[in-house]
């Protein structure tokens, strides 16, 4: 195997020591088929430097198209050949109705080529913005090392990603930010790790590990429905005092986290920045079609936080991006109210997910399953269908802030918010009161509806008064 490293002003090969690891990306590849790219290979005035493609097209056993970076050649810099394949090989995954996969190692843009390799980095952007107008995943592994142009043209823009163990991921390379702020970054930064602790990639693995998660992403995408049950009649909501309804919403003992668990095979978790647990979304599969679902808040009595808002904006741009459902769960008293969730924007970020959840495109029902809280859980709720469980409530404020501002007791609050399923169902604030594991059912009946009509009753649901009145 043949490595590169820097030296002044270009790239010198070094060979590899002979007792090096296996590669990963060989059993990846392995049974691959070779795509053709035409690549122009014009002269540059580097002096010495003769162009060569650095990324190869394959095709993975029908089911992706695979970019691969090669760092022998010229450290893997993406050039006006480089971005050329990149454009094939999203031609092909549309042509083919395929995912992308990018396999990247590169140290950035190839700076023997000047402009004509960084016009690449916008000529990859409109390749990957066709890839998503068809509706296909794009999915990029971040090897040793992904950095510059290839970071911002390529991997940042997957729809989902994964770093390899101890690869130096970030917009610049340590040396290049040595030579343009006169010191190293700080030790920790410009890594795989600090990528995922940032929530700019959803997973770092060791290197063989990757083709499982990779099996594992493509396979959550791929539709292989089962027949389900046409939805079971809904329950005649229990009356009961909104006290009542409240210490029974809170005795419940499976979270957010838990639910979707059990709804939703095949998960593909999405990162949240710096690992925040408020908020839980995945890609998986619900009766063997590929869904997003978010669980907000995560965990029982959770109030999320900006990132945990943003990452459930970030699945519900997906599911758009993707063409996919979307199953959102609702159980937070509201959302987090401290100092620091105030600076760090909790009401934008609060109207980020509610505005990408109201414009998403394809089919979304919302399941409340427990606490609603105000704004916080309306971001999560605006669907299609609203369901709630027995064992819920949904109220403008929980109780607790309503005394605080009315001066009432809790108790009386919880009762004058009408905030029972009875209540909501008599508003038509909610479609139905089910049992959890029925609202996969309504999900799959949801996806028969004509597109237009849907989104058009989605529309006036969310513009006008609710339709209901209490008596």
């Amino acid at each position: 195997m043949r490595l590169l490293e820097r030296s002044v002003g270009e790239y010198a090969p070094v060979t590899a020591p002979s007792d090096s690891p296996p590669d990963w990306r060989d059993a990846l590849l392995a049974g691959a088929v070779p795509l053709p790219v035409v690549a122009a290979g014009r002269p540059f005035p580097w002096p010495g430097y003769a162009a060569r493609p650095s990324v190869a097209v394959h095709l993975l056993a029908g089911r992706a198209v695979v970019a691969a970076w090669d760092f022998t050649v010229f450290g893997g810099s993406f050039g006006e050949d480089d971005a050329t394949a990149l454009v094939e090989a999203a031609h092909q995954a549309v042509e083919r109705r395929l995912p992308l996969v990018t396999v990247v190692r590169s140290g950035g843009t190839r700076l023997q080529e000047g402009m004509s390799a960084l016009v690449g980095i916008p000529r990859a952007r409109l390749a990957l913005l066709d890839l998503a107008a068809v509706g296909l995943p794009h999915l990029s592994v971040a090897d040793a090392p992904t950095t510059g142009g290839v970071w911002i043209s390529v991997a940042s823009a997957a729809d989902l990603r994964v770093a390899v163990e101890g690869a130096t991921v970030g917009f610049a390379g340590p040396r290049v930010v040595e030579a343009v702020t006169g010191s190293l970054p700080a030790p920790g930064s410009h890594t795989a790790t600090s990528a995922a602790a940032a929530g700019l990639v959803d997973a770092v693995l060791p290197g063989e590990q990757v083709p499982g998660w990779l099996d594992a992403a493509l396979h959550a995408l791929t539709p292989d429905p089962v027949p389900v049950p046409a939805p079971a009649a809904p329950l005649v909501p229990d009356v009961v005092g909104g006290w009542d309804q409240v210490q029974r919403t809170r005795a419940r003992t499976t979270s957010g986290a838990e639910l979707l668990a059990a709804l939703v095979q095949d998960r593909v978790p999405l990162a949240a920045r710096l690992g925040d647990a408020s908020v839980v979304a995945c890609v998986g599969r619900v009766a063997g079609r590929p869904v997003v679902a978010v669980a907000l808040a995560a965990s029982l009595r959770g109030r999320p936080t900006p990132d945990g808002y943003r990452l459930a904006a970030r699945a519900y741009r997906l599911a758009a991006r993707l063409g996919l459902p979307v199953l959102s769960l609702v159980d937070t008293p509201g959302a987090e109210p401290g100092t620091e969730s105030e600076q760090d924007g909790i009401a934008p970020a609060m109207g980020e997910a509610l505005d990408a959840l109201l414009t998403c495109p394809t089919p979304t029902l919302a399941l409340v399953h427990g606490e609603g809280g105000s704004g916080g859980a309306l971001a999560a709720a605006a669907c299609d269908v609203v369901l709630c469980t027995q064992d819920s409530y949904f109220a403008a404020i929980g109780p607790e802030g309503a005394s605080a501002a009315l001066r009432r007791p809790p108790q009386e609050c919880a009762d004058l918010l009408r905030l029972t399923p009875a209540d909501l169902l008599a508003l038509g604030a909610v479609d139905a009161v089910v049992a959890p594991s029925d609202a996969v059912a309504h999900l799959v009946a949801l996806l028969d509806r004509d597109d237009d009509d849907r989104r058009a009753a989605r529309r006036t649901r969310w513009s006008a008064p609710l339709p209901g009145t209490l008596r």
